[in-house]
């Protein structure tokens, strides 16, 4: 089996994977950079592939997710799981001969197995984005006009970033992954088919679909389970609730993993007996939900802590847990709230003088994904507590966390938009202010929309600050699309030259 990790990542997190999996054997382009001097671990050239004794039962693949003790944890996923997945959700969605997907997914994202072996199983084809097409908005809808994309897999952060006009071919859009607005899925609908997908990496991608039809609302409908798999909405004794109550989503089929690995206990606890099919096993996941009279899912929020930003589930006891780590830092709490563009994460320190947001964002970037760095950090001399419970009130950190002091950055068109693309209380520093990939392409769109500025993600990190990027921003010669090359395959990205731990 493979174990996929970010080349670049967080090199501790990256670290305690590789330990926790017991990786023996590295193969990727970045191998012997990331892992060349670590003892125990090979790095082979590359070879003729040879035999491969895998059964339907053998593990496919350890797909680690945030973990709410602060450790990562590996979901063993077998190829019976990743088959039945394939063949169930290619003939639910209408994937076939000669469909073109898009492929732009992490190989560490389970939504890869749904952009590559879904298509190839049915001979269709694959289209891969390199990084400055995923990167860039523009280039995006380039490289989907140009590849003749017609069906693919996205976030709603990455779909709001398109123009639906700008792609006619793209006839079948799947999109998931965190909570898809109505408004996004009626700018996209007419004259296509517009998925709602839905599915935690326990069971294997995806296990609920709905084809959105007539005029979208929201909550949009979660829809109905995927061939051969079962759900039910149940109370804390696992008893079913009656229609339109509100309980926790249990999942049962052939897409249920083995287990966590290594974590007999969480295995037990979240993998149960079945207590509707007689020898079975349902994933409890955690998800509230209700079965709404047309008989499709409707989710109504977490049972726990785990939240989703940009499509990654992320437990903010992982969170908590590194920045906590730090020896100048007393205490934490990290709570997940809107933002401008979508959910993000701010995080509370205390004392008042734990380490600036430089230090904290250093000592993070070797600890934690892009996706889990809090995009705000506070300061307070203690963290407030509920005086009934003696816990740490969490409403009081949300509020606080709403009221983020603003900083005068002047007037200018540039810092408009820096605001609005990164809220009101900014800075002039872009990776302080919580910048990230995401949010970069963000600002680049709205530069591009508003000011008619070529200007790339490339200018955003070089850059870095309000005042480079405005003087970038008055160089950049008037806007007319940035190039695409054409008439070979795309170069791979790093997130897809992942490596492979056997």
């Amino acid at each position: 089996c493979y174990v996929p990790l970010d080349p670049g990542g967080p090199r501790a997190r990256l670290s305690a994977i590789a330990a926790d999996a017991g990786v023996s054997l590295v193969i990727g382009d970045a191998a012997v950079a990331e892992f060349g001097a670590v003892a125990g671990i090979d790095v082979p050239p590359p070879a003729a592939p040879g035999h491969c004794p895998a059964t339907p039962d053998t593990t496919a693949h350890v797909l680690y997710t945030s973990g709410s003790t602060g450790r990562p944890k590996g979901v063993l996923t077998s190829h019976r799981n990743i088959v039945a997945f394939v063949t169930g959700f290619a003939t639910r969605l209408g994937v076939g001969p000669g469909t073109r997907t898009l492929g732009i997914s992490s190989l560490g994202f389970d939504a890869f197995t749904m952009d590559v072996f879904v298509p190839l199983s049915v001979g269709g084809s694959v289209q891969l984005a390199g990084t400055a097409d995923r990167a860039d908005p523009e280039r995006l809808r380039r490289f989907i006009v140009e590849h003749d994309v017609d069906w693919g897999f996205i976030t709603p952060t990455l779909l709001s970033l398109v123009d639906p006009a700008d792609v006619p071919g793209w006839r079948t859009v799947a999109c998931g992954g965190e909570p898809v607005p109505a408004e996004l899925v009626a700018r996209w609908l007419p004259g296509r088919r517009f998925f709602h997908v839905y599915g935690p990496t326990e069971t294997t991608v995806v296990v609920v679909t709905d084809e959105v039809t007539g005029v979208p609302a929201d909550p949009l409908p979660l829809g109905t389970p995927t061939p051969e798999h079962r759900a039910h909405v149940v109370d804390d004794d696992l008893r079913p609730v009656p229609p339109g109550e509100v309980g926790e989503l249990l999942i049962g089929g052939p897409g249920l993993a083995a287990g966590y690995l290594g974590s007999p206990e969480l295995t037990a606890r979240k993998f149960v007996e079945d207590p509707f099919t007689p020898g079975s096993r349902l994933y409890r996941t955690g998800d509230l939900a209700r079965l709404r009279s047309d008989g499709r899912l409707e989710f109504a929020g977490r049972a726990d802590r785990q939240v989703k930003i940009r499509g990654q589930r992320i437990e903010l006891g992982e969170v908590e847990a590194a920045l906590g780590a730090h020896p100048d830092v007393g205490a934490v709490a990290v709570e997940a709230v809107p933002g401008p563009g979508g959910t993000r994460l701010v995080a509370f320190l205390s004392p008042a003088s734990a380490p600036s947001d430089a230090d904290i964002h250093a000592y993070a970037g070797e600890r934690l994904t892009e996706a889990m760095r809090p995009a705000v950090l506070r300061r307070l001399d203690v963290l407030p507590v509920n005086p009934v419970t003696g816990k740490i009130d969490r409403p009081a950190l949300r509020a606080l966390a709403g009221d983020e002091p603003g900083e005068d950055l002047g007037g200018s068109p540039v810092a408009e938009v820096w605001r609005k693309v990164l809220g009101p209380g900014a800075g002039p520093d872009f990776l302080l202010a919580g910048g990230d990939s995401i949010t970069a392409m963000r600002l680049v769109a709205a530069l591009r929309a508003d000011l008619a500025a070529d200007v790339s993600v490339e200018d955003v990190f070089t850059g870095r600050t309000l005042d480079e990027l405005t003087r970038r921003v008055a160089a950049a010669a008037p806007l007319t699309g940035p190039g695409l090359t054409t008439g070979h395959a795309p170069a791979l990205s790093p997130p897809q030259r992942r490596l492979w731990f056997l």
